[in-house]
């Protein structure tokens, strides 16, 4: 019998080739050989070329992985595959093809930073209008959530009612002509503009629905609308789409991703064959018991009931902490604990709902000098020298790129300054050209010292780009720091110069190590594979170090012990959740994905006081605590006496009330992967429900103009709920989104 060793559910996935199919793929169920087998069945017994397969993977490593084990089995065969991420089949697709979108072939990709940057230089064109935005990085979160979104910088001026929207959508539209100026797309580009270039150009679209005969989806649970509307184009003429997800680890609506394309997935493909995996070869049965209980409490879901046959195994310990040290102190133990029983330490992971909870792991084990790492913190292409020499790289590809040559152009020092610059800017501004434009341009306006050093800066410039345009990637990187002098520039300016350099090392040995096996080995293939590294990519699990995370960089991974930490109400569920049936459930979610990370143990922790802002703080336990079977629990969690807010013993099992007053909410922008977020900010007493002001007495009907006490004048977008459940959706004029329960916010109409 083929592919005898696979389960029968396993089994009808793999032979189920033709139409729509959705996998609803539990934690641990094995998806990922299914697909690979899958392709393998196609390629070696139906005889399908390689060249009419494409598979998208969430990751890079996903990609490689999924190579690697198709190319062991059936060697030869991953050789025109397409396997890789969104961004990354947009790239390929948009450098064939981009001209069908308006897109110059030779594009280059603007990183986050890159985009952030490229936002602030609006925003300091504009003082006006930064009023409106609360940071560049909230304009271009906002940006990025609209083109999630398919919404265009005219339909964003469409739909525009007050002037704070308005000018949103201003910024947007100028952030956009920025980009085309610099002949670069962002991130959310590389998908967009494949979906505009299939809208525009039919035969396009045509040309690689017919080429792709079977399209596969990894992780589809996480799609956003962008990205939906390209699998649609691609699987358009065959029809055979092929999607493996789990609507219970959907974990990145702040993303964009939209757990509704795996929900209503038979609805938009009605003849759809569903195939649910739910024998887990991961966790112990105690394990999924305890994660098979708290799902269960949501409403919004497919269902279904994880089970194994590898084992009861242990019971989930939950420890109570009087506060944030003295949780990390427990860690510490039972991290102690697993390594005494024979676990390696690169097979315990802590993980966290935000990164700041990382701060008194992190003083804990450095005291102990126990060797970590943590996914997600300062990542090595973030690093300063790293940005610097990229920032160079990029110029010497797109010399069109001014946001990176407004970083080099004085890095090192060469005498170029701030009235040099600004005199440049402003040429380049009164010409509409680049800024490298307005430099060749601007010798005779220019004194003659200032004159001279720009002129020596273009000569080194244009040697380099001519250098890129014959010499492999690590070669042209060599010749910048030669040229540039960059290591002693680090040994002038860095009293941690040392750990700089081997910073900048690291990234020619990157560029040695992707030269030696790629078939493209020029710095623009370089700088392309840099900028779609996700933070994962970088995990390294053969190091021997303890590993610390989010629990959203967590996802896909596995380890034999895995604690989860800070389970309270506030940071877990979020405060910006709480108030949101919805949000609450992915955040539930989130604590389901983190349970089934763990193999053999699961250890969860909570603190009955916590710092906030300078100020320690009592609270509740989290929700989700109550919501794990007791039959599940190594042992009752012990009450913890402390001088908390509430009164009196934490009590796990004591009923819910609101405690976090909406006023004290922050904006959406403090996200789990950040490292700007934060707990909850400090707040007094929480007040019972009855005495919150709310607006539970009006009527709020989409289009109402409200004011919030603290977000100020905003618009109703949407309304949900009846009665004390009734929940609004509102834009505020300083470009934000929230919801509200309508009976607990201090908000009005207008």
């Amino acid at each position: 019998m083929p592919h005898a060793d696979l389960n029968e559910r396993q089994r009808e996935a793999v032979l189920a080739t033709e139409g729509p199919i959705l996998v609803i793929a539990g934690a641990g169920s094995g998806k990922t050989r299914v697909l690979t087998e899958r392709i393998g069945h196609l390629i070696a017994d139906l005889r399908v070329s390689p060249y009419e397969i494409l598979a998208f993977t969430f990751t890079n490593k996903a990609a490689r992985e999924m190579k690697e084990r198709l190319e062991r089995v059936h060697p030869g065969s991953t050789e025109m595959l397409w396997v890789g991420t969104f961004h990354a089949t947009g790239v390929r697709i948009l450098r064939r093809h981009g001209d069908g979108a308006g897109v110059r072939r030779d594009f280059s990709i603007y990183d986050t930073d890159d985009s952030t940057g490229l936002v602030k230089a609006i925003l300091a064109r504009n003082p006006n209008d930064a009023r409106f935005v609360k940071s560049p990085r909230v304009l271009r979160d906002i940006i990025s959530r609209m083109k999630n979104d398919l919404v265009t910088p005219e339909l964003a001026a469409e739909r525009a009612v007050s002037n704070g929207e308005q000018r949103v959508a201003a910024l947007y539209a100028e952030y956009e002509r920025d980009l085309r100026k610099a002949n670069a797309l962002d991130f959310d580009d590389l998908i967009n503009k494949v979906v505009e270039l299939f809208a525009a150009r039919d035969d396009v679209r045509e040309l690689y629905a017919r080429h792709f005969r079977y399209v596969l989806v990894d992780e589809f649970q996480d799609t956003n609308p962008i990205q939906m509307a390209m699998i649609d184009g691609l699987a358009s003429y065959h029809g055979n789409l092929f999607v493996v997800g789990d609507d219970d680890q959907s974990i990145y609506s702040w993303r964009g991703a939209r757990v509704e394309h795996i929900l209503e997935f038979e609805e938009v493909y009605p003849a759809t064959k569903v195939i649910r995996l739910e024998q887990n070869y991961r966790s112990t049965q105690t394990i999924l018991d305890a994660a098979n209980g708290v799902i269960a409490h949501n409403q919004g879901r497919k269902g279904k009931n994880l089970w194994t046959d590898g084992g009861v195994g242990d019971k989930v310990r939950v420890t109570a902490c009087l506060d944030e040290e003295s949780e990390a102190l427990s860690v510490i133990d039972l991290v102690k604990r697993e390594v005494s029983a024979g676990t390696s330490l690169k097979q315990i992971a802590i993980l966290y709902r935000t990164n700041a909870q990382s701060r008194a792991l992190e003083d804990v084990f450095k005291m102990g000098s126990m060797p970590y790492q943590i996914i997600g913190a300062v990542r090595f292409y973030e690093r300063t020298e790293v940005r610097d020499i990229l920032a160079y790289c990029k110029c010497i590809v797109n010399p069109a790129d001014s946001i990176n040559l407004k970083r080099i152009i004085n890095v090192p020092r060469r005498g170029i300054g701030k009235t040099t610059i600004d005199q440049l800017e402003a040429l380049a501004a009164d010409r509409g050209v680049a800024l490298v434009d307005a430099m060749r341009e601007a010798q005779s306006t220019l004194g003659a010292a200032a004159a001279s050093r720009v002129q020596s800066f273009l000569a080194l410039f244009d040697e380099l780009r001519r250098m890129a345009d014959t010499e492999v990637a690590p070669h042209v990187i060599d010749a910048i720091l030669k040229a540039t002098q960059y290591h002693k520039h680090l040994e002038e300016n860095y009293p941690d110069f040392e750990a700089r350099v081997e910073n900048v090392d690291e990234l020619v040995s990157a560029a040695h190590s992707y030269a030696e096996g790629a078939e493209d080995k020029s710095l623009r293939a370089f700088l392309e594979e840099v900028a779609l590294v996700a933070d994962v990519d970088t995990l390294d699990l053969e190091s021997g170090q303890l590993t610390l995370m989010t629990i959203h960089n967590a996802k896909g991974l596995e380890f034999d012990a895995v604690i989860v930490t800070g389970m309270e109400e506030g940071l877990f569920p979020h405060y910006n959740s709480i108030d949101d049936p919805t949000a609450v459930e992915e955040e539930r979610r989130l604590f389901y994905v983190g349970m089934t990370r763990a193999r053999q143990r699961l250890y969860v922790t909570f603190a009955a006081m916590r710092r906030r802002m300078g100020m320690m703080e009592g609270g509740m336990p989290s929700r989700f605590l109550n919501e794990i079977p007791e039959r599940t629990l190594e042992s009752p969690i012990e009450p913890v006496a402390s001088p908390s807010v509430y009164g009196g013993a934490w009590s796990p099992r004591r009923e819910y009330s609101r405690s976090l007053r909406d006023e004290y909410a922050q904006p959406e922008a403090a996200d789990s992967y950040s490292q700007e977020a934060s707990v909850a900010p400090s707040r007094p007493t929480a007040l019972p429900a009855a005495e919150v002001s709310g607006g539970s007495e009006h009527n709020y009907e989409v289009g109402m103009r409200i004011r919030h006490d603290r977000f100020g004048a905003g618009i109703v977008r949407k309304v949900e709920g009846r009665g004390e459940q009734t929940r609004v959706t509102v834009i505020f004029d300083a470009g934000s989104e929230r919801k509200f329960l309508v009976h607990y916010a201090p908000m009005r109409p207008l």
